[in-house]
């Protein structure tokens, strides 16, 4: 088997015969603190570390020998959230803009083209929020306490939800007038202040950094 560890190729003294014992014993010797493992793409194919436990267990039983290639890439937690934050940023650009367009289609009750609008706006929501929990989790953050710009993470969570249950429900029940006004008046200024508050995200990770 050939071990590539960030595209370089390894050799070690590994003792054991499954993929779970090969990847608990870089965990240990490998990956230093401060840094995690991100990826494991196995013979070409990227293995989910998030997967459920049943699934894990049955790609950590795989035998080392049945193994052609293993590529492992180790990250830092301040190149984990450099591209989260960069990834929120870009996808904010579109965001905001695509928010202020289904706003002005659905009060002028242009419902076929809003609506294709509306759909992306919540998968835009539903990643963005992915994105946020992973800077979060990275960072370590107190979410019911640490506040930012005078509202903790927990309470614009909870913001969020309790906005996005009031879009879907107006949507279906096709109160065009209130999903524009919810739009334009809630979910716009709340995405315009989270653009504001990357920054804060990037100054936690600085004083963590040094």
């Amino acid at each position: 088997m050939k071990l590539f560890i960030n595209s370089v190729e390894k050799a070690m003294d590994f003792h054991g015969n499954t993929l779970g014992e090969l990847l608990d014993q870089i965990q240990k010797n490998t990956v230093l603190p401060g840094t995690y493992m991100s990826a494991v793409i196995l013979d070409g194919t990227p293995i989910d570390l998030q997967i459920e436990e049943s699934k894990a267990q049955e790609f950590r039983a795989v035998l080392v020998n049945d193994i052609e290639k293993l590529e492992i890439e180790i990250v830092s937690v301040q190149e984990i959230v450099n591209k989260n934050l960069e990834n929120a940023e870009q996808y904010l650009e579109k965001l905001i803009p695509g928010i202020e367009k289904a706003a002005e289609l659905f009060q002028m009750e242009d419902e076929t083209e809003a609506n294709q609008f509306f759909l992306n706006i919540i998968d835009g929501i539903d990643w963005l929020s992915q994105v946020l929990d992973g800077v979060v989790t990275a960072l370590s953050i107190d979410i019911e306490n640490t506040k930012i710009k005078g509202k903790t993470i927990q309470e614009r969570q909870t913001q969020l939800i309790d906005l996005t249950q009031q879009l879907v429900e107006a949507n279906k029940n096709k109160d065009w007038v209130l999903v524009a006004d919810l739009l334009e008046y809630e979910i716009l200024p709340f995405y315009r202040e989270w653009s504001e508050l990357i920054p804060e995200f990037r100054k936690m990770m600085e004083d963590l950094v040094n």
